[in-house]
């Protein structure tokens, strides 16, 4: 009996799109004959070919290869042609599922989802989605129909269709009817899908659905009423596959009732509708469902002609080598998705490699002549830098040959106005504050102003200890030297070194120190024999020599 229950979720069917009364399909078919252009002909023609499509499918195929020949005679590529173009492929599936021609169903799906995928058009792609659904269900893969039908439902939602939204909540439950443990599942989304009822083809459809359910759930009582309650409809709309299905299931339940003859009498116009429908699937479930109630009744000869029969449509609609065709295309179609994304991709990378490579280069090339203006920069900062310090030495210089020039004017001053010991150290507290003098005008005037200042002082002339003093101050280093280096000096002949140090002749060295020139030059001669000095080397040369001499051997 659990066979039974699984068979009965597995007859299921999933509903393409609504039929409507015969007279709609006769005003159509008057319609198409009046129309005379192409472009309204295309659309009357597949809407009479989808009213159809259940009840006669030979007749729709007609409609559809009359659609082809229209279609090919126009190359254009406007949305509106593309569409019409989608229908076709979707009916033309629709028929194909129907009559278990999977591989072919979904080549011309898959022509569908291109096409909508191509001109955008979201409402398209939701129904062959659905479509799409249909077929992984009839290829058993259940997994593979839920994603299918969720994208159908979000499409569904994002233009709001009721119409396809319940077509898509519908095949959502009907995925779960294989699994009995998962009825909770199915309850849900039948609930959802009833809230989209808007027509009597959808009303129908969730009847059948609850139908179904009530079977799994064991509440067989009223799965037979909604049945019943189906086959008036089914049969004014010429539903073949709808009423094959209601038969089948009512057999089923029946069976469950053990209502043995009640159950077979169902089955036989389960066949009848199924073979009208020329769905060989609908007739191999239905006499397997046939043998297992006859096995069940211990009918067992009964059963076994079922069987063959069962076993004749079986092996036709399940050969190995189609079914085989079906995944490769299948996995081709996936393959070459995947290598157009791969490519995609790998063109992508490739722009990206070569942005970041420019951006690279720019970078680097930005850097280099940042570097280059800093280093310019820096460059032409330390050339004013050395400018400047070149023109502070030569300010320097200049003041150090100024100061010089006042000093041995200030020498001369001394000497022949005799300066008294209290100008010289005023004048040489003068010229230590003009030294730090950093303005060379200012160092200048300062300076011809002493030099006048002296040359107008009238004072007496110079004791010899106030020019003792000043010697001192003036080559103080050179006093040390004498005193440190030669202390067998006297005191008088370290004064007239002192003097020629300074830069003064003879003549005027024997004016300071009172004395005639010979005293000096007998003096001079006495220092160059203490010292050991040739007449014709220069004693200071000698004197400060020495001192170098003796710093370096030490």
């Amino acid at each position: 009996m659990k066979k039974i229950v699984f068979l009965v979720f597995m007859c299921i069917v999933f509903f393409v799109s609504a039929q409507e009364k015969d007279s709609i399909a006769t005003a159509l078919e008057l319609q198409i004959k009046k129309e005379t252009v192409d472009s309204l002909k295309i659309p009357l023609q597949l809407q009479l070919a989808e009213y159809i499509n259940e009840s006669n499918i030979d007749s729709t195929r007609q409609i559809l290869l009359n659609v082809q020949k229209l279609l090919e005679n126009t190359q254009s590529k406007s949305r509106y042609y593309q569409q019409q173009r989608i229908k076709y492929y979707q009916i033309l599936a629709s028929c194909d599922e129907q009559q278990d021609q999977l591989t072919t169903s979904l080549e011309n799906l898959q022509k569908s989802i291109d096409l909508a995928n191509e001109i955008k058009d979201d409402k398209s792609l939701a129904t062959s989605y659905q479509i799409r659904g249909t077929l992984s269900m009839k290829n058993n893969d259940s997994i593979e129909a839920r994603n299918y039908y969720k994208k159908a439902i979000q499409l569904g939602k994002k233009y709001k269709d009721s119409t396809a939204l319940f077509a898509a909540y519908s095949m959502y439950a009907s995925s779960f009817y294989q699994s009995l443990k998962k009825n909770d599942s199915t309850l849900y989304y039948l609930k959802l899908a009833k809230n989209y009822v808007n027509s009597l083809q959808s009303k129908i459809e969730m009847d059948t659905n609850f139908a179904t359910y009530y079977v799994a759930d064991q509440n067989y009582e009223k799965a037979l009423i909604t049945y019943k309650r189906m086959i008036a409809p089914h049969k004014k709309l010429k539903r073949y596959l709808g009423l094959s299905s209601c038969f089948l299931n009512m057999g089923a339940v029946q069976a469950f009732l053990k209502e043995k003859e009640k159950s077979l009498a169902a089955m036989d116009s389960a066949i009848v509708y199924a073979k009208r429908a020329k769905s060989k699937d609908y007739l191999s479930l239905i006499y397997q469902s046939r043998r297992n109630i006859n096995a069940h009744f211990k009918d067992y000869k009964a059963a076994m002609n079922d069987f063959y029969m069962h076993k004749i449509y079986y092996d036709s609609i399940n050969d190995l080598a189609e079914a085989k065709r079906f995944t490769e295309l299948e996995l081709n179609y996936k393959f070459d998705k995947e290598k157009e994304i791969a490519a995609i991709k790998l063109e992508n990378e490739s722009t990206k490699k070569s942005l970041y490579f420019i951006l690279i280069f720019v970078v680097l090339l930005l850097a280099a002549v940042l570097i280059y203006i800093i280093n310019k920069r820096k460059g032409q900062k330390i050339a004013v830098a050395e400018k400047e310090l070149a023109l502070q030495q030569m300010e320097k210089i200049k003041a150090d040959l100024i100061l010089a020039n006042r000093e041995n004017e200030l020498k001369k001053v001394v000497i022949e106005n005799s300066i008294t010991e209290e100008v010289l150290n005023k004048t040489l507290d003068d010229i230590k504050e003009i030294i730090t003098f950093e303005n060379e005008k200012e160092r200048k005037m300062a300076l011809k102003s002493l030099s006048a200042s002296l040359l107008s002082e009238k004072t007496a002339k110079k004791s010899t200890a106030s020019l003792q003093e000043y010697l001192e101050e003036v080559n103080m280093e050179f006093k040390i030297l004498l005193d440190t280096k030669f202390p067998k000096l006297k005191q008088r002949e370290k004064e007239l070194l002192c003097m020629i140090k300074l830069g003064l002749g003879g003549t005027e060295i024997s004016k300071l120190f009172n004395t005639s020139l010979a005293s000096i030059k007998s003096l001079r001669y006495r220092i160059r024999k203490k010292l050991d000095i040739d007449p014709n080397e220069d004693m200071i040369a000698y004197i400060e020599g020495k001192n170098t001499t003796d710093s370096a051997s030490s």
